[in-house]
């Protein structure tokens, strides 16, 4: 069958073995010229790969994955990036953990990524993970979403641990309470699990949130000193 109807067990091993191996998947001129019969869709995302291989390396940051629900999505980029020639300038590879349930199963999905030793060497030893407030929010109500991220966090940060991985959560939230915003900053950031944040936070600011955070110098100082502040405190003080 094809790689959309196997199950996660052979998704990782071809992965594995793919990613390990120095034979290409295919050559990327035949994507160009279409002679291989995909999907226009596929066709698309394969050429965002390559349109990515030929950035200068401090050109792009993180790859995140939306919906991500597995390790074999995070697996799968990385392959794609080594496909375009990217192995010595990998993007990071940071899945987005946005339902209840993805959630609930996202520290199994890192124990599965951290035990690929191709992965580990890829990584050094360094992995972000984005978390999502407002999609959780819909599909489990806000409570619920809200215990679901809390220990979804501290289980995950366990694993990292484990596996002597350095942890960096990156938090998508937006301006509203249903998703994920606190108009209480400082105390916001100290309501994060505990050994979670270890002096990095990452955190998405949009829509009308960058005018009221980052509108004029005056308030851009200030939001970044409560910023600051708070990482500080939490990083420094029990």
């Amino acid at each position: 069958g094809s790689y959309k109807e196997w199950d996660e067990t052979a998704r990782l091993s071809w992965l594995q073995s793919e990613l390990t191996s120095r034979r290409p998947l295919f050559r990327i001129r035949d994507v160009e010229n279409n002679l291989l019969g995909l999907d226009p869709d596929v066709i698309k995302t394969l050429m965002v790969f390559k349109v990515a291989s030929e950035q200068e390396p401090e050109s792009l940051g993180a790859y995140v994955i939306s919906q991500a629900t597995s390790a074999s999505d995070v697996l799968a980029v990385m392959l794609l990036q080594k496909q375009f020639g990217m192995e010595e300038r990998l993007m990071r590879v940071v899945p987005l953990f946005e339902t209840l349930d993805d959630l609930t199963g996202s520290p199994k999905q890192l124990e599965t990524l951290f035990g690929t030793t191709s992965y580990m060497d890829a990584i050094n030893r360094k992995q972000e993970v984005m978390v999502g407030y407002s999609d959780s929010a819909k599909d489990a109500g806000r409570l619920a979403a809200c215990w679901a991220q809390y220990t979804a966090q501290e289980t995950m940060a366990e694993v990292a641990t484990k596996f002597g991985v350095e942890l960096t959560f990156f938090h998508g939230k937006g301006g509203t309470v249903g998703r994920g915003g606190n108009p209480a900053l400082y105390r916001a950031i100290l309501s994060h699990p505990p050994n979670t944040i270890n002096g990095r936070f990452r955190v998405t600011e949009q829509g009308e949130m960058i005018r009221q955070n980052f509108g004029s110098l005056e308030i851009a100082e200030r939001s970044l000193d409560i910023y600051t502040a708070a990482l500080l405190r939490e990083r420094f003080t029990k």
